[in-house]
């Protein structure tokens, strides 16, 4: 596969809604555009972390022993249920309020991003397309690059939410739109769970 294959492949990849875009764009809706970038930097982190274990074999442990990867995802589940409950909890608030409590932005899109354990076979698989035995030199500019454009899909994502006519929106169907939220986290999780079970 080609660096722009790679590129493409991670475009479609973090389009795809799942647990980051909805936090994303809940972010993105309910706080400011700085309280978007914290996030989306965690969930580069997150991403980081995933990439540099796939480098160094930890999906192998993984496939090895799969009661590892179980025991990931199980704690990937509560901690999407965990998101659901504040949601839910933080529903009746103005909006006006929320974006002052809400705290610890960053470390919110790091844990939500590596609350996927099947991120390092995504990345794994994409690394084994390279050269047996590729340096650093040849590994780097793809990380780098991964990231960055993970970090302007997910900031330009989280700006387009942050639109004032979108949080007029919201305000408008805050309730309703935050039960919905809720409601994803959950569905993703009870399929992680799910997936635990089997």
């Amino acid at each position: 596969m080609s660096f722009i294959g790679i590129l493409i492949l991670q475009f479609f990849a973090l389009i795809i809604p799942g647990p980051d875009f909805f936090l994303v764009s809940r972010t993105g809706i309910t706080g400011n555009k700085t309280a978007v970038c914290k996030v989306v930097a965690g969930i580069c982190t997150g991403a980081l972390i995933w990439m540099i274990l796939s480098i160094l074999g930890l999906h192998i442990l993984f496939q090895t022993y799969p009661v590892l990867i179980k025991l990931v995802m199980l704690g990937g589940a509560c901690y999407l249920l965990y998101l659901a409950y504040g949601i839910v909890k933080r529903s009746n608030q103005k909006m006006s309020n929320q974006a002052v409590q809400e705290k610890h932005y960053f470390l919110k899109g790091m844990m939500c991003n590596l609350s996927n354990p099947k991120a390092i076979i995504y990345f794994a698989s994409i690394f084994s397309v390279l050269p047996l035995g590729s340096g650093i030199a040849n590994i780097l500019p793809i990380i780098v690059s991964l990231i960055i454009e993970s970090f302007i899909c997910f900031v330009g994502l989280g700006l387009l939410f942050s639109h004032s006519f979108v949080k007029r929106k919201y305000q408008q169907y805050a309730k309703k739109i935050d039960i919905a939220s809720a409601l994803i986290f959950v569905i993703f999780a009870v399929f992680m769970l799910v997936e635990f079970l089997l």
